[in-house]
């Protein structure tokens, strides 16, 4: 993989952190306001890299981010919320928001969380929650 990375998505912005693995060069940062066109804006960034993955959460707003993820290029890895959850809880140190960054890798001895398929996470497929 020539860059790894992850989006915690929020209502109002996306924030995000990549690893350039080749130059070991980090970057984190927020895509304000979280819409298609302000992330296919800050997409564009990484057109021409190959071999580069996001994950993120399969959590409200995941549906748009992975299909502009998919439009440019990039494969996207939706992972499971109360997964990721739980390998956050008493894993390392947790940055000031209490989550681990993405560039600190699964905790020991865990293997890294579930991953779903976005292209199979539709109403009443794999992934899919009811609404409460």
């Amino acid at each position: 993989m020539s860059i790894v990375g992850a989006f915690d998505v929020h209502r109002r912005q996306l924030t995000f952190e990549y690893l350039a693995m080749v130059s070991g060069e980090l970057k984190r940062g927020r895509v304000v306001p979280a819409d298609r066109e302000r992330l296919r804006v800050w997409l564009a960034r990484l057109a021409g890299q190959q071999d580069v993955h996001f994950a993120l959460e399969g959590c409200t707003g995941w549906r748009y981010v992975t299909e502009e993820l998919a439009a440019a290029g990039i494969t996207p890895h939706l992972a499971e919320p109360a997964d990721t959850a739980a390998l956050r809880a008493g894993s390392g140190t947790p940055n000031r928001q209490g989550r681990r960054p993405a560039s600190a890798g699964a905790p020991a001895g865990r293997g890294p969380a579930p991953v779903l398929d976005p292209a199979g996470a539709r109403a009443g497929g794999p992934g899919h929650r009811a609404a409460v």
